[in-house]
C-alpha cells in the first residue's frame, strides 16, 4: 500500500547515499528537508548541482533536530562516519550511536511517523559477538537498539536497513579501490579464492528505503538489503579488468605475497597518518565470506533490486 506524498527529512542529505536519496523522494512528490553536518553539500534533486541545504549542524545537537523536524512525517537518517573513514572508536559512539540516540528522542517528541535508518550488515557481527566485529560494526548496532529501545510503545515507528557494500557513483570502499588501482596498473593480481559477497546498487538501496517507509510490515524490525546475487570476488577483479579494457595478467599472486603488502601498506598508511588502499582488514575480507539473504525484504515487502554490480559496473567506470 502506498501513501501519499509526505514531508521528509533525510539526515546526512550530502552523503553517498544521502544524495539520491533525495532525489529519489523529490522525484516521488515529497517535501523534502535536507539536514548535514555542513552547508553547501547537498545536490539539487533536479540539477543534481551542489546547494545550500535546509540544516547543517551537528546530529546530537536536540535543538537543531527540533527545528528540522517540525511537521515532518518520516525522517531517514543516514547522518554518521562510515567505517572506510577509520575514526576513532569514541568518535564513532559520539556520532553514530548517540547522534542516532538524539535523533530517535527527538522524532517521539515530535511526533514524526516513522524513523528509518541506515545501518550496516557489520552491525551483524557485533549483534552475534563474532570476534571480527569492528569498532564501526559496533556503534552501527548500539545505535540500532537505541533507536528501537527508545521507539518502543510510542506513536514512532522504526525501520531498520542493513545494507551490504553499496556500488554506485562516488562509493567508496575495497571495490573502488580496486578499481582505481586496477586502472592505474597498481594492483597485482588478486590471490585464487573462493570468497563470496553479497552487493547493493546505489539506486536499489533507496528504492528499498521508501519502500520500507511506507510499509507497516517494516516496522520495528531489521533488514538485510542486496541485490540477490552471489558474487565471487576473483569474478568482480575479472569484470573490472575486463570493463577497464585492460588484459588480465594469467596467474595469482600467492597469499602470503598479498598478506605481506596488505600489511606493509597498513603499517605504513598509520606511520604516515594516511588513509591506505590496502590493510590487514583488506586481506582478511579477501579471504573470508560477506554473504547475506535479502529474501526477507523481497518476501515481504516486495523489494525487487532492478540492477546488478556487473550491469551498474560500466556507469560507474564513466
Amino acid at each position: 500500500m502506498t501513501r501519499p506524498a509526505e514531508k521528509v527529512l533525510v539526515t546526512g542529505a550530502g552523503g553517498f547515499i544521502g544524495r539520491e536519496l533525495c532525489r529519489q523522494l523529490a522525484a516521488s512528490g515529497n517535501s523534502l528537508v535536507t539536514l548535514t553536518r555542513t552547508p553547501g553539500s547537498v545536490a539539487d534533486p533536479v540539477t543534481n548541482e551542489f546547494g545550500t541545504p535546509d540544516f547543517s549542524g551537528d546530529i546530537c545537537d536536540r535543538a537543531l533536530l527540533e527545528r528540522a523536524m517540525d511537521g515532518v512525517q518520516v525522517v531517514y537518517h543516514l547522518a554518521g562516519i562510515a567505517h572506510v573513514d577509520s575514526p576513532d572508536p569514541e568518535r564513532l559512539q559520539t556520532i553514530n550511536t548517540e547522534g542516532t540516540r538524539a535523533v530517535a528522542q527527538t522524532a517521539v517528541r515530535a511526533g514524526v511517523r516513522k524513523v528509518l535508518y541506515f545501518s550496516s550488515s557489520l552491525a551483524g557481527a557485533a549483534e552475534t559477538e563474532k570476534r571480527n566485529a569492528t569498532a564501526y560494526g559496533i556503534s552501527k548496532f548500539q545505535a540500532e537498539q537505541c533507536l528501537l529501545e527508545i521507539t518502543l510503545a510510542t506513536e514512532t515507528n522504526a525501520v531498520i536497513l542493513r545494507p551490504v557494500n553499496v556500488y554506485g557513483p562516488g562509493m567508496k570502499g575495497n571495490i573502488a579501490a580496486m578499481l582505481r588501482l586496477i586502472r592505474r596498473g597498481l594492483l597485482p593480481p588478486l590471490p585464487k579464492v573462493d570468497t563470496r559477497l553479497s552487493l547493493i546498487g546505489l539506486q536499489d538501496l533507496c528504492r528499498a528505503a521508501q519502500l520500507a517507509a511506507t510499509s507497516s510490515e517494516a516496522d520495528g524490525k531489521i533488514w538485510y538489503v542486496t541485490d540477490g546475487l552471489e558474487y565471487r570476488l576473483n569474478e568482480i577483479e575479472a569484470a573490472l579488468y575486463q570493463t577497464l579494457g585492460k588484459k588480465k595478467p594469467g596467474w595469482h599472486s600467492p597469499r602470503f605475497v598479498f598478506f605481506t603488502a596488505a600489511l606493509l601498506a597498513g603499517l605504513v598508511s598509520r606511520l604516515s597518518g594516511g588513509k591506505a588502499s590496502l590493510g590487514i582488514r583488506t586481506y582478511r575480507n579477501l579471504i573470508s565470506d560477506n554473504l547475506f539473504s535479502s529474501l526477507p525484504i523481497r518476501e515481504t515487502l516486495g523489494f525487487t533490486p532492478q540492477q546488478t554490480f556487473y550491469t551498474a559496473l560500466p556507469g560507474l567506470i564513466r
